[in-house]
């Protein structure tokens, strides 16, 4: 309460798992669906730390990346200092990972309340596991709040959208580390002119997602 907002990549989230689930498969699964591989195998500890040795989990925030740095050869060069991991327990490693480096940022900033969204809310395991790095902590989804998980992307660019008209910055040092805060994308009028509202006074609080059949 009467913080700013802040955003920044927590580290890699489901990247790695899903990288290593095409690996094992010859590309025949491109997840580990409902977690079940990693529910078969078991974390290892070496090839945990080692993971967690990566040097992006001690940059600050805002900060950001994504798979030009977490990818499959990446893992594979990890894997190589770590022999004789088996592929399930190589997957409850990188489902642990990511739980671990979720729960390290949220316990830095002194969350008290998380709510996930996209793929990895439909992987019990890593949910499970993301629960235990967070006791007293409470974890759901975003569908919990009415905030379809799968529709989450669709629903910022709307609100980017919709601050860009009323002339509000959606691009915040707090979660860019630029110098200012500033306007995202541009307006494209038609055929007709285009009028915009007079900018807004200050940004809104909250979002309202309504059912268009009810």
């Amino acid at each position: 309460p009467g913080a700013g907002p802040l955003a920044f990549d927590t580290g890699p989230a489901n990247a790695l798992l899903d990288a290593a689930v095409r690996h094992f498969t010859a590309g025949a699964a491109g997840y580990d669906e409902g977690g079940r591989r990693a529910a078969a195998g078991r974390t290892s500890p070496a090839l945990l730390q080692l993971l967690l040795d990566d040097p992006y989990y001690r940059r600050p925030a805002p900060k950001s990346t994504g798979k030009e740095h977490f990818h499959l050869p990446y893992l594979l060069r990890v894997l190589a200092d770590v022999p004789g991991v088996g592929p399930d327990d190589v997957l409850a490693t990188l489902t642990r990972l990511t739980a671990v480096t979720v729960a390290d940022a949220c316990r830095a900033h002194g969350v008290t309340q998380l709510v996930a969204s996209g793929g990895g809310t439909r992987n019990p395991v890593m949910m499970r596991m993301v629960a235990e790095e967070l006791p007293g902590v409470t974890v759901r989804s975003s569908d919990a709040l009415g905030l379809p998980s799968d529709a989450k992307e669709a629903l910022a660019f709307a609100v980017l959208g919709f601050l860009t008209v009323n002339g509000l910055p959606g691009a915040l040092p707090s979660g860019t580390g630029a110098r200012r805060a500033t306007l995202l994308g541009s307006i494209t009028p038609g055929l007709r002119p285009l009028r915009l509202p007079e900018p807004a006074g200050q940004a809104p609080r909250t979002l309202r997602v309504c059912d268009p059949t009810r």
